[in-house]
C-alpha cells in the first residue's frame, strides 16, 4: 500500500512541477475564500502583507484526561476572545487553529493596525487570560502566555483541496518567519522581523513608553536573535516586553491607529 501510494505522489509531484503556474497581481487584498481560484493553477500575488502570528505556550500541561472539562472552558475562553482581540484592528484575514492563530493585514496602515493588535493580545495574554486561568485552576502555570511574532513580505493564495473540501492556502516568507519570530519570544513578549520595525521605528508611540510610573519615557525594544532565521535577518530582530499602560495604552493606542508619530512629551534625549 505505501509503495503504491508513494509511486502514485512521485507521478504527480513530477507532473505538477512540470505544468505551468500564472501570478495574478493583486492591488486589493482578496476575498478569501471566494476571490481565490481552485481548480485553475493560478495564485493571487499581495504584496506588503503583515503577519501577526500568536501562540499560547504552556499550553501542552492542560490535562485533557482527568479534567477535559476545565481544559475545554480554557480553549472556548481563549479562542473566541482572540478573534475579538484581532478584528479589532481590521485584518484581511484570521485563521485560528488549535491555541493559536495568524492574521494578516494589508492596505492603509497595515503596520500600525497589525502591531496594535499583536500588543493588545500580548496585553490580553498578560492582565486577562493568565489571571483568569490561574484563579480557576488548581495548578500553577507558570510558562502559560501568549507569545507573539510578526513579519512583512510579498504573500500569494489560491484555494487548495477539491470542490466542497478547500481551504485557502497563504504561501510566502511573512507566514513562516512570523511563527519563527514567536518561537524565539518568552511569554508576554513580541519579537518582529526587520522588515516590520524598520517601519515602526520612527513612531515616537511605538519606540518610546508613556513613562509610567517613573515619568520617564524610555526606549522599549531590545535586539533580539531568531536562530532559525537567516543570520542576515534573524540578527536583528526587535523584541518588545511591554504591553499597553493602565493609564495612557488608550491614548497611545488610538494615536497609532491614527497614524500619528510624533510626541509633545519626549525629553530631548530618551535612553
Amino acid at each position: 500500500m505505501v509503495s503504491e501510494l508513494m509511486a502514485e505522489l512521485d507521478h504527480r509531484v513530477r507532473s505538477e512541477l512540470k505544468k505551468p503556474v500564472q501570478i495574478e497581481d493583486c492591488e486589493k487584498f482578496p476575498n478569501a475564500p471566494d476571490d481565490l481560484y481552485l481548480e485553475k493553477r493560478i495564485w493571487k500575488r499581495i504584496n506588503q502583507v503583515v503577519v501577526v502570528a500568536a501562540d499560547l505556550a504552556g499550553s501542552t500541561k492542560l490535562n485533557f484526561d482527568k479534567k477535559a472539562n476545565t481544559s475545554a472552558s480554557l480553549y472556548e475562553a481563549l479562542t473566541g476572545n482572540l478573534a475579538r482581540v484581532v478584528t479589532e484592528f481590521g485584518p484581511e484575514f484570521l485563521d485560528i487553529q488549535g491555541d493559536g492563530l495568524f492574521a494578516l493585514f494589508h492596505g492603509e496602515r497595515r503596520f500600525q493596525r497589525a502591531f496594535c493588535a499583536a500588543v493588545t493580545l500580548k496585553t490580553f495574554s498578560e492582565r486577562v487570560l493568565v489571571p483568569a486561568i490561574e484563579g480557576i485552576m488548581s495548578e500553577r502555570f507558570p510558562n502559560l502566555g501568549l507569545k507573539v511574532g510578526m513579519d512583512a513580505s510579498t504573500l500569494v493564495a489560491k484555494r487548495v483541496g477539491v470542490r466542497g473540501g478547500n481551504e485557502p492556502v497563504w504561501a510566502g516568507r511573512a507566514v513562516g518567519w512570523a511563527v519563527k519570530c514567536l518561537e524565539a519570544a518568552a511569554i508576554h513578549e513580541l519579537v518582529a522581523t526587520k522588515a516590520v520595525f524598520q517601519w515602526l521605528e520612527s513612531n515616537e508611540y511605538v519606540v518610546y513608553s508613556c513613562g509610567c510610573p517613573s515619568g520617564t519615557p524610555k526606549y522599549l525594544w531590545s535586539d533580539a536573535r531568531v536562530e532559525s532565521l537567516p543570520e542576515a535577518e534573524g540578527s536583528q530582530c526587535k523584541r518588545l516586553k511591554s504591553s499597553w499602560c493602565t493609564t495612557h495604552g488608550d491614548e497611545f493606542c488610538q494615536a497609532i491607529r491614527d497614524g500619528k508619530t510624533r510626541r509633545q512629551d519626549l525629553p530631548l534625549k530618551v535612553t
